[in-house]
């Protein structure tokens, strides 16, 4: 039972952590700049896969500073109100990490500008990322490394793995590198946080809350259900632009 419960609450809370992260880290920053600066905000992308804005007439932020600036500062948050508490708590300051340090893993510019500031970057996001398993191994109690990794790897790997194929057959245009650099860091960071020096804290247990699985469940089918809807209205303006005398003026989000 203990291990259903993880990996329970591990497929619950992946995608509602990975859409939000998107939101915080690709929306949000930009977003506020540019009402702050008075620039025009466009949204570029509403999907299943992330959520993205930009103000124009260009960004106002590098992505990969603006993405590690908005988990630094969302993880924070996580912590000075004692969020790690919950396994999900833990578990999305390893996913703010994680999203990250894609830009790093995928953009030339981060690196053209400036290796080392790349480097200190990307070791940066790596760091949340372990920091973030760190405290849910604190939570599991395991006894050893191996029981430690293989409970870790229930809830947060597993999942992941769970979820980036089902996005990889949903959007063709998913790269399979792209796979690669989202699984490998985030086992990576797994066994180095097994690894590291552990005090079980006084309220580890043997699985997860109930109630944790249940409000991560519904979360995650409130955004699906969100989604969907701003699929289907995107889907009639388009098809109304598209009729001959329709309404040319429709400002679509994409």
């Amino acid at each position: 039972m203990r291990w259903l419960r993880l990996l329970l609450l591990g497929l619950a809370s992946v995608y509602p952590l990975y859409w939000t992260t998107q939101f915080l880290l690709f929306f949000v920053p930009e977003t506020l700049a540019g009402y702050w600066l008075g620039y025009p905000v466009r949204v570029l992308d509403i999907s299943y896969l992330q959520v993205i804005a930009v103000a124009r007439p260009q960004a106002i932020f590098p992505s990969y500073a603006e993405a590690l600036a908005g988990a630094v500062v969302v993880s924070v948050l996580v912590l000075i109100f004692c969020g790690e508490r919950f396994l999900t708590g833990g578990y999305a300051i390893a996913v703010l990490g994680q999203a990250a340090l894609m830009p790093f893993l995928g953009e030339s510019s981060a690196w053209q500008a400036s290796t080392y500031t790349a480097l200190l970057g990307a070791f940066s996001s790596f760091a949340l990322m372990v920091l973030g398993l760190h405290r849910i191994v604190q939570r599991l109690s395991g006894i050893d490394f191996t029981e430690r990794l293989a409970l870790l790897s229930l809830m947060t790997v597993f999942p992941q793995a769970a979820l980036w194929m089902g996005l990889r057959l949903a959007y063709p245009s998913f790269d399979g590198r792209m796979l690669v650099a989202l699984l490998v860091p985030i086992f990576l960071a797994a066994v180095i946080a097994c690894l590291l020096p552990t005090t079980l804290r006084t309220e580890a247990f043997v699985g997860a809350d109930w109630s944790e699985i249940l409000a991560s469940s519904a979360l995650a089918c409130l955004l699906i259900l969100g989604i969907s809807m701003n699929e289907y209205n995107n889907s009639r303006l388009n098809s109304r632009a598209n009729v001959p005398g329709g309404d040319d003026s429709i400002n679509l989000l994409r």
